[in-house]
């Protein structure tokens, strides 16, 4: 893969920074998911000097393959790998131009972008050029939630009823810009309904409610909704919230048993003959230990170079799936502006957020 054009587009913290993270499961960057699966980054961009320059001296990039402006590094090089790891509103424009030049994998970051016909628009760029679109919802890649999904098709807790979800976090920490398409239910959010798809199936219906901290305009600070999903299951989430501390959890009941799963944790519950009550049955919890397996970027990242050596198209995170995910998250937020229930799909041009936010 060293003969491979691959080039990384931003190179902040996800691009590569989290990496001297002591604390995180590694690799946890695109950088460092790609180098994990053997493919060599030999371009990048960042229209921040410094940043690129710290790149540049750990990836080894040659001088002449740095860039501060994309479309002079996509129009220099045709790079056939490109990483998009730039801020929301610039990813639809990027992988654009990197499509119509010929690459054949984009790997961009979520959400995929700030409205949903921006996202429609990359898709179909992708689509008219053969190029393999992947989002980087990493949790579909993670081991632990791949085994849950097994859990959950194969009936060890029985047919799923109900889902508590939760991204709890400090609260929207922006400006309200447009282009940004959210506060924190998109922003972080995006991952929990993603993998609630991921796990459970469409979402088919949203009802919602967004609030603010001492403000009438902008962003939401706290948002909470009622889903729909797969075959009818209730799932309740909530994200953002002015909490001082990080917290991502979902907690599913089914018919038999339960099972728990967050940032670093996992516990399974079964149905048990009662010591506490004559003729029920509780929850007893069974010993689960999900071992670490292949890391979730190196995952994504070998995707990308089978689909390089063999042309094995990957379907893990596809830009479909990225659309689905920015679809739910907008319908919330129309949900709660217009207080009623919203089905989805929704049509493009339905969802107006200068109106909804007052931007």
């Amino acid at each position: 893969m060293k003969g491979i054009n691959t080039a990384l587009i931003g190179c902040g913290r996800i691009g590569f920074m989290l990496e001297s993270d002591p604390l995180r499961y590694k690799p946890c960057t695109h950088f460092g998911g790609a180098q994990s699966a053997g493919i060599s980054i030999n371009a990048a961009c960042d229209i921040n000097t410094a940043r690129l320059r710290t790149f540049q001296h750990l990836a080894g990039i040659p001088e002449q393959h740095l860039y501060t402006d994309y479309n002079d590094l996509i129009t220099a090089l045709h790079p056939e790998i490109v990483i998009i790891a730039t801020w929301t509103d610039s990813h639809v424009p990027i992988g654009i131009a990197a499509a119509e030049s010929g690459a054949k994998v984009i790997v961009c970051e979520k959400p995929i972008a700030p409205d949903l016909k921006e996202a429609q628009r990359l898709i179909d760029a992708c689509e008219r050029n053969r190029t393999e679109l992947i989002i980087n919802h990493e949790r579909r890649f993670d081991h632990r939630y791949r085994t849950i999904r097994n859990f959950i098709v194969s009936g060890k807790i029985g047919e799923i009823k109900t889902v508590h979800a939760s991204i709890l976090t400090s609260g929207y920490r922006g400006k309200s810009d447009i282009r940004e398409g959210g506060g924190p239910l998109l922003q972080d959010g995006t991952h929990l309904i993603d993998i609630i798809r991921f796990l459970f199936g469409d979402i088919t219906s949203v009802s919602g409610s967004f609030a603010r901290s001492g403000r009438k305009s902008g962003f939401e600070d706290r948002a909470a909704g009622w889903l729909k999903a797969g075959n009818n299951i209730d799932i309740f989430l909530e994200a953002g919230g002015n909490r001082h501390y990080f917290h991502f959890e979902l907690d599913i009941y089914g018919t038999e048993g339960r099972i728990v799963i967050g940032n670093g944790y996992e516990k399974l519950f079964v149905s048990k003959k009662s010591t506490l009550y004559k003729n029920f049955r509780d929850l007893k919890e069974k010993p689960v230990n999900l071992k670490k397996g292949v890391n979730c970027f190196t995952r994504e990242y070998r995707e990308v170079k089978r689909f390089m050596q063999r042309g094995e198209r990957s379907y893990t995170s596809t830009g479909q799936d990225g659309y689905k995910a920015l679809e739910a998250v907008h319908a919330l937020y129309l949900s709660g502006f217009s207080g009623k229930k919203i089905d989805l799909p929704v049509k493009q041009d339905s969802i107006d957020l200068r109106k909804i936010f007052t931007l």
